[in-house]
């Protein structure tokens, strides 16, 4: 017999809902609807008295705490108080609690928790069956290649896609718990935050795009879920949804080079600011609603620390190895890493650093500003960061030092290799690993669509001039590149870092200082990067941690509103491997010392415009 899978859409006042087939729970026969659709909530008692307080004090919580629940749960519908006390609870209430429900005119069961398993919150009640609802909420910033639920039958590490339209019809539905249902405990510090992943991550149940049709195409829904994404479940959090990606991991940004998927809008400034990296999708997920907690993505090269700088947001490219990438398409093992956005820095640490076993906390003797690549070309700019530089180093109370990394190359480095300049020896150490592995990690995908198809799977202009790169570079020379980023790496640690020892950090230049229309063709060149002698590709071949912290924003005149308008500015710090943690912190309470504002914001701005020289609140 053919199974049927069920679901309805409800409007309640201005939100629409997701009801799932999964009953909650199967309440006694007064209580039944009929075939009705009622909205419901619940509410739970300890040894409190049962009073008109009570239930007002519980439904003004639930408003502020949930952006699921709403008034009208609790008004022309069913409540149901769940009481935890030993004896049977009373079914004679007192008269305002009567006139208060009346006033809602909404009817009220009382449950004995010691025989029902409910949980705090909004529900649909059909029948006898009680339903959990889940907000629809719409992709208006085309964001997500699929939005997720968890597959009826209970399993946490199963998935299924949400093909629904918002009411409007425009744009995809993405649904979402109550963040009453969960809340957070020692087991589960997760519980209720809402997660994005970036569309190289496998789930179970559903596919993987890589942003490629071809790839698509080729693969079907995946058997397992990445272990990683596993452990984020298993501590309480809520997938929701994929994010857009550039394909195979490519930067591809428009007008000209995405191609197979429409790229995400960047909400910020006028609207038509281009997004960058390949985890574009998941920095304009967290950039763009308040309904989605943290992005997780991936790093080579920069694919999260551009759309955090894009975007302004908290951005961590992590400890290189510090969390498994096993169901993760990696284009570049090597160099490839977990990484998140987030609009506070709280939710970076609480996700990222939960279970993290190979983070250490440093105490930096120096905040170290490397002349090689320092000060940035915008005035504007440099002066927001300089500020930054200066509440590190009041918070930090240590001295901050500039280094020119050639200068301490030709004292400190091998004394075999100082006769070449460090820009000459890191020449080609990351343009031929990075290119060789980019492209072969995709030949049994080549090789499979070939042979299933019998042509092979399109690239994009844009990837296939990446791809080519690769006809010029031979395996000696992917290994020699190796060699030398470990030469690189030893010298960073003990003569620049001093990794142990002094534990130093250093600050590295990110980000744009105006406007990037995602109308406008870059001009040629640059799109390759060549040389690890790059603020970019220190972290990414060394391995270390790089985070990205938004500090202000500047204004522009926007060709689109005809306004001023503004675009983030953020600045970046870099440390010894593991310590992830530190560098979170020590950002985050200089800023606090300071009376800088830690957390940003959804939409247009990241900070509220303020008058000083950060133009920000």
């Amino acid at each position: 017999m053919t199974s049927i899978r069920e679901h309805t859409i409800v409007g309640l006042g201005d939100a629409s809902y997701y009801v799932g087939g999964r009953v909650e729970h199967t309440l006694p026969h007064e209580c039944d609807t009929g075939g009705s659709i009622v909205p419901a909530v619940v509410l739970h008692t300890e040894d409190q008295d049962i009073t008109a307080d009570l239930f007002r004090s519980e439904f003004n919580r639930y408003d502020e705490e949930d952006d699921v629940y709403q008034h009208h749960f609790s008004k022309n519908g069913v409540v149901f108080l769940v009481s935890h006390r030993d004896e049977d609870p009373s079914p004679t209430l007192p008269e305002p609690v009567v006139q208060f429900l009346s006033s809602l005119s909404s009817t009220l069961f009382l449950l004995d928790g010691r025989r029902v398993s409910l949980r705090d919150g909004p529900y649909f009640l059909r029948g006898r069956s009680l339903f959990e609802a889940w907000r629809l909420y719409p992709d208006t910033n085309e964001v997500f290649t699929l939005p997720v639920i968890s597959a009826r039958g209970g399993h946490p590490y199963t998935f299924e896609p949400l093909g629904l339209a918002d009411p409007s019809g425009l744009y995809r539905a993405i649904a979402v718990p109550s963040r009453l249902y969960s809340p957070p405990t020692p087991a589960r510090p997760l519980n209720g935050l809402r997660i994005t992943v970036k569309d190289n991550y496998h789930l179970a149940g559903v596919h993987s795009t890589l942003g490629s049709r071809s790839w698509t195409k080729l693969y079907g829904a995946q058997d397992s879920t990445a272990p990683f994404v596993r452990q984020l479940v298993d501590l309480g959090a809520v997938i929701v949804g994929k994010t857009k990606m550039g394909a195979y991991a490519g930067s591809e940004v428009p007008p000209e080079k995405t191609i197979d998927y429409l790229a995400p809008w960047n909400p910020r400034a006028d609207g038509y600011q281009g997004p960058s990296g390949s985890s574009s999708g998941a920095g304009a997920s967290v950039a763009s609603y308040e309904w989605i907690d943290l992005a997780l993505g991936t790093d080579t090269t920069g694919s999260i620390r551009m759309p955090a700088a894009s975007y302004g947001l908290w951005g961590l490219r992590s400890t290189w190895g510090s969390w498994s990438l096993e169901g993760v398409m990696a284009g570049v093992p090597a160099f490839d890493t977990v990484g998140a956005l987030a609009r506070s820095p709280d939710i970076l640490k609480q996700v990222l650093l939960s279970r993290s076993t190979t983070g250490r906390i440093i105490k930096p003797r120096s905040l170290l500003i490397p002349i090689d690549w320092f000060p940035m070309s915008n005035v504007e700019q440099q002066r927001i960061v300089d500020s930054f530089v200066n509440i590190l180093e009041a918070y930090l109370q240590i001295p901050t030092m500039k280094i020119s990394l050639e200068e301490e190359w030709s004292r400190s480095g091998p004394a075999d290799l100082r006769s070449k300049t460090l820009e000459q020896f890191l020449d080609k150490s990351i343009y031929w690993p990075n290119y060789y592995d980019g492209y072969h990690s995709y030949d049994t995908f080549r090789q499979e669509f070939q042979r299933k198809y019998g042509f092979p799977p399109y690239t994009s202009p844009f990837m296939t001039k990446r791809w080519a790169l690769c006809d010029d570079i031979s395996k000696e020379q992917r290994d020699q590149g190796f060699r030398e980023i470990d030469v690189y790496y030893t010298w960073i640690r003990d003569h620049v870092l001093k990794e142990g020892l002094e534990d130093n950090i250093m600050v590295l230049p990110l980000g744009r200082s105006g406007a990037n229309y995602r109308d406008v063709v870059p001009q040629p060149g640059g799109e390759f990067s060549t040389s690890a002698y790059d603020p970019m590709d220190l972290a990414t071949v060394l391995g270390l941690p790089h985070l990205v912290i938004p500090v202000g924003q500047n204004p522009f005149e926007s060709k689109v509103t005809k306004r001023t308008e503004y675009v983030p500015i953020v600045a970046s710090l870099t440390g010894p491997r593991g310590s992830d943690e530190s560098l979170i912190r020590i950002a985050e309470e200089a800023m606090k010392n300071a009376g800088w504002e830690t957390n940003v914001l959804c939409g247009v701005s990241a900070f509220e415009v303020g008058s000083n020289e950060r133009n920000a609140k």
